[in-house]
């Protein structure tokens, strides 16, 4: 095989690698299909996360969900949307649950569960990595905001 060739395969190689080596992963915030709720601007999606808007515009009951652990999602959600550490964050439920009652999000280990519970709440709302949503759940769950991950 000639020098010229193996570069054209090597390029080509690369080309179609690229968007397999998660270079350009997004983060979705993700609501059940039955909310009526199209995009939601980061700063809005903070305030149903936190629950400082308790109901959605139906009069459904916001249902936030956290994920565990220390993941890239967790950390590109905290820092571009909740703008608070995860130590911040803790301290900010444990008042909301002292002060006004509010429960605290639960917290699950993967994508997979978020997306459960999101399909399983109409009031739902989470965040998952793009790469997660399968075309089946695409009909059944409705992305508000796209976040670039780093």
């Amino acid at each position: 095989m000639s020098r010229k060739k193996i570069i054209h395969a090597l390029v080509l190689i690369f080309v179609l690698a690229v968007p397999l080596m998660g270079w350009a992963e997004d983060l979705l915030v993700i609501v059940n299909a039955k909310n009526p709720t199209a995009a939601l601007s980061s700063a809005e999606v903070r305030k149903y996360f936190l629950k400082e808007q308790v109901t959605w515009p139906n009069g459904e009951k916001v249902r936030s969900v956290d994920r565990l652990g220390n993941t890239s999602e967790k950390r590109t959600f905290l820092e571009r949307i909740v703008k608070l550490s995860d130590d911040e964050l803790e301290q900010f439920w444990v008042s909301k649950r002292y002060e006004k009652g509010i429960p605290v999000p639960p917290k699950l280990h993967s994508d997979n569960e978020v997306i459960e519970y999101v399909l399983s709440f109409d009031g739902a709302i989470g965040y998952v990595n793009a790469k997660s949503v399968g075309p089946a759940q695409r009909s059944q769950i409705k992305v508000i905001n796209t976040i670039p991950m780093q």
